[in-house]
C-alpha cells in the first residue's frame, strides 16, 4: 500500500474517502441499497470516489435526498427492498439509463421490528418474538436481498463478458453465538446460503456473488445497551467497533476486477471473532 504521502482522499459530498488514488470504477454503474446511512452509505461514497455512477436506494427518499443532494454521480431512488415491485422499478430505471449494471451491494437491513426496538429494547428471548416481527425481519433482510439479486442478474448479464459483482451483507451473528433476537441471525444465515447457491449458478457467466459478514460496526443498528455492546466486542481478538468505511473498503474490493476469481465466499470482517 502506498505511504501516507501518496494518499488521495476523494471528497463525496461532505465525506472524505481514502482511496489511495484508486479509480477502479471509472465509467461503471453500481447500485447500493440501504444507502442513506451506515455501511450502505459508506460503500456508495467509496464507489463514487473511485469513479462509479451509483444508484443509492433506501426506504426514505427524503432521507436519501438529504444525504446525497448535490453529490455528483449519486442517483437517489426511494425503494423498500421488501417490496418486489419497488425493487424491480429501481433496476428498470438503471436499465433505462445505462442498459447494464456492474456492481450491486445489498446493504439494506434491520436488526428487529421497530415496535420491539422501541417498546422492548429488542428482548432476545425467543419467546418474546411475535409473528409479525419474525416475518418483517426475514422479509427485509433475506427476501429483500433476494429481490435485489434477482432483479440485478439480467442487468449484470448485459455488462457482457467482463461480468460483474454482487455483494450481500450478512453478519457475524450468522456464524457466532451473539446474544441477538433469533430472527436477525436466522435471516443473515439465510443470506449466506443464498449467496453460495447463486454464486455456483452464475460463475460461468463471470458474475461473482460474495457475502461480507461484519461484526460490531458504528451504525444505528448497534444495541443501546452499553454492557451488552461491550460484551460483544470483547468476543473479538481485535476488541473494537469499526467505522462503516472499513467495511466499505472490503465490500468495494469484492466488486473490483482485482477480485475476479473470488465467488461464493463469506468474507469475515469481524476482528478475528470467526476464523
Amino acid at each position: 500500500m502506498p505511504d501516507s504521502n501518496t494518499r488521495a482522499p476523494g471528497l463525496v459530498g461532505v465525506a472524505a474517502v481514502e482511496t489511495y488514488g484508486a479509480r477502479r470504477f471509472e465509467n461503471r454503474v453500481a447500485l447500493v441499497t440501504g444507502a442513506a446511512s451506515g455501511i450502505g452509505r459508506a460503500t456508495a461514497e467509496r464507489l463514487i470516489a473511485e469513479g462509479a455512477t451509483v444508484y443509492v436506494l433506501d426506504r426514505s427518499l427524503e432521507q436519501l435526498e438529504s444525504v446525497w443532494r448535490g453529490v455528483e454521480r449519486a442517483v437517489p431512488i426511494g425503494a423498500d427492498v421488501a417490496d418486489s415491485a419497488q425493487v424491480n422499478a429501481a433496476f428498470a430505471r438503471v436499465d433505462a439509463d445505462h442498459g447494464h449494471i456492474d456492481a450491486v451491494v445489498t446493504a439494506a437491513g434491520i436488526s428487529d421490528a421497530p415496535w420491539r426496538l422501541s417498546e422492548m429494547n429488542s428482548d432476545p428471548d425467543p419467546a418474546t418474538i411475535d409473528d409479525e416481527a419474525w416475518d418483517l425481519v426475514i422479509r427485509v433482510n433475506l427476501t429483500g436481498t433476494f429481490y435485489c439479486v434477482r432483479a440485478a442478474i439480467p442487468l449484470l448479464r448485459k455488462a457482457g463478458p467482463r461480468g460483474g459483482a454482487i455483494v450481500t451483507i450478512s453478519s457475524v451473528g450468522a456464524l457466532a453465538p451473539y446474544p441477538l433476537a433469533a430472527a436477525y441471525p436466522a435471516s443473515k444465515a439465510g443470506v449466506l446460503g443464498m449467496t453460495r447457491a447463486i454464486a455456483a449458478l452464475l460463475g460461468k457467466e463471470n458474475i461473482r456473488v460474495n457475502a461480507v459478514a461484519p461484526a460490531a460496526t458504528q451504525t444505528a443498528m448497534l444495541p443501546d445497551d452499553e454492557q451488552l455492546l461491550a460484551s460483544m466486542v470483547l468476543l473479538q481478538p481485535i476488541p473494537r467497533i469499526v467505522p462503516p468505511s472499513e467495511m466499505a473498503a472490503t465490500i468495494v474490493y469484492l466488486c473490483t476486477d482485482e477480485a475476479q476469481f473470488i465467488t461464493g465466499q463469506t468474507v469475515n470482517v469481524n476482528g478475528g471473532m470467526v476464523m
